[in-house]
C-alpha cells in the first residue's frame, strides 16, 4: 500500500501526520496547548477525535499569549463538560440536571441536623454536675458548627446564588477545622461518625443551583424550623427523661433520619417522574452515600457487636462509602445500556417517509440475523 506524503500508518489503528501524536498534540505545539490537551481526556474518546482541535483552539483564542498553563476555571469547565459528554453518552444527563436538586436537599438535611443538635445536644437543660457545659454554655465546639450550617441554610434564602455556595464552602472548611482544632484547644468536639456525614451532605451541597427558584430557597430554611419542630418533640415525649442528651444517644436518630431522608425522596421522585421529570430520582442515586454515612456507628455496632473500635469505624464507613458510588455506577450503566437499546432499536426502523434503513439500523440488524431489506 502507497504511504500518502507526510502520513504515518499506526498499526490496528487510524492513521496520524507525521509528528502528530495520538492525541492531536505537533511537535511545534507548546506547552500550554499540550497541557489543554491532556485535559481532552476527560471526554470520550470518539468527541476528542470529531471535536478536540476545535474545543483546545478555541481556549487558546482566549488565553493571554504569556500563559504556560491553563487557568483553574478553564480546567475545572473542561473536566465538567467532559463528565456531561460522558453522561451524555450513556443517556444519563439526569444525573447532572439532578445534582442541584441533591444538594438543595442536603443542605436542607443538614440545616434540620444543625438545629436538632444545638437545642437537643449542645444546649441541654442536663444538670452541671452531670453533664457540664464545656464550650461556654454548649457541650463541645459542635454549637460553632452547627451555626456555621445554620447561616449558609439561611444565607440561601437571601443572597445570591454564588455566595450561597461560598457560604456552604465556609461551612464544609468550618468542618474540616474543626477536626484537628478540638485536640490542639482541649475541648471536645462532636464524634467523627457524626462529621463524615456532614462533610458527605456539605460537598454535596456545593453543587446549589446557579439560579435557584422560590423552592431551592425556602427548602433550606425549612430544613432548619423542622430540625426545631422535631426536637421540641422530644422534649416534650421525653417528659423530663433528657434520653438524647449526647451524641452517642443519638445515633440511632441519626440513621433514621438517613433512612426518612431517602424514602421521602423516592417518593418525591417517583410523583415527579409521572410528570416526566426524572431529576428527583436521580438526586436519590447521588445522596444514597451521605444518607448512608449517617448509620456509621448503628451499623457498626450490629455488624461487629459491642463497642466500636476506630479501625471497625474506619472500615464501616469505606464499606459504605464503595456501595454508595457502586450504586452510583450501577444506575448509571444500566441506564446507559438501556439508552443505547432503545437507539439501535429506533435506528432500525426504516424512514416512515422514504423507507430508508440507516447505517446504525442495518448492522443491528445483522447482528440480530436479520436479513438487510
Amino acid at each position: 500500500m502507497t504511504e500518502q506524503p507526510g502520513r504515518t500508518e499506526q498499526p490496528g489503528g487510524p492513521e496520524h501526520p507525521a509528528g502528530t501524536a495520538q492525541d492531536g498534540t505537533t511537535a511545534e505545539a507548546g506547552p500550554l496547548e499540550r497541557r489543554y490537551r491532556r485535559l481532552l481526556y476527560a471526554y470520550p474518546n470518539r468527541y476528542r477525535s470529531s471535536r478536540g482541535d476545535e474545543l483546545v483552539g478555541t481556549y487558546l483564542d482566549l488565553v493571554e499569549p504569556d500563559r504556560r498553563w491553563p487557568s483553574p476555571r478553564d480546567a475545572v469547565d473542561m473536566l465538567r463538560g467532559g463528565l456531561r459528554q460522558r453522561l451524555r453518552e450513556q443517556g444519563a444527563l439526569g444525573l447532572a440536571a439532578g445534582l442541584p436538586v441533591a444538594a438543595t436537599t442536603a443542605l436542607s438535611m443538614l440545616a434540620a441536623l444543625a438545629a436538632f443538635l444545638l437545642v437537643q445536644v449542645e444546649f441541654t437543660n442536663m444538670p452541671a454536675d452531670v453533664l457540664p457545659a464545656l464550650v461556654g454554655p454548649a457541650q463541645t465546639l459542635g454549637v460553632f458548627l452547627w451555626a456555621g450550617w445554620l447561616l449558609a441554610a439561611l444565607a440561601t434564602a437571601v443572597l445570591p446564588a454564588r455566595w450561597a455556595r461560598r457560604g456552604v464552602a465556609a461551612a464544609v472548611l468550618l468542618t474540616l477545622i474543626l477536626i484537628p482544632a478540638a485536640p490542639l484547644a482541649g475541648l471536645p468536639r462532636p464524634p467523627l461518625y457524626v462529621l463524615v456525614p456532614v462533610l458527605a451532605f456539605g460537598l454535596t451541597a456545593l453543587a446549589l443551583p446557579a439560579h435557584p427558584g422560590w423552592a431551592g430557597r425556602i427548602l433550606p430554611p425549612l430544613g432548619a424550623l423542622t430540625g426545631m419542630a422535631v426536637a421540641a418533640l422530644f422534649e416534650v415525649a421525653e417528659g423530663g427523661g433528657n434520653w438524647f442528651t449526647s451524641y452517642n444517644s443519638t445515633v440511632e436518630v441519626l440513621g433514621m433520619a438517613g433512612v426518612g431522608l431517602v424514602g421521602l425522596a423516592l417518593a418525591l421522585g417517583l410523583v415527579r417522574a409521572v410528570t416526566g421529570d426524572s431529576r428527583a430520582l436521580w438526586s436519590v442515586v447521588l445522596l444514597v452515600t451521605p444518607a448512608g454515612l449517617l448509620a456509621i456507628r448503628p451499623i457498626t455496632e450490629w455488624y461487629w457487636g459491642g463497642a466500636p473500635t476506630w479501625s471497625e469505624l474506619a472500615a464501616t464507613t469505606v464499606v459504605l462509602a464503595l456501595v454508595g458510588a457502586g450504586v452510583l455506577l450501577a444506575v448509571v450503566a444500566w441506564h446507559g445500556a438501556r439508552y443505547r437499546a432503545v437507539r439501535a432499536r429506533s435506528a432500525g426502523n426504516p424512514c416512515p417517509t422514504c423507507g430508508h434503513v440507516s447505517e446504525v439500523g442495518q448492522q443491528a440488524d445483522a447482528g440480530r440475523g436479520w436479513a438487510a431489506p
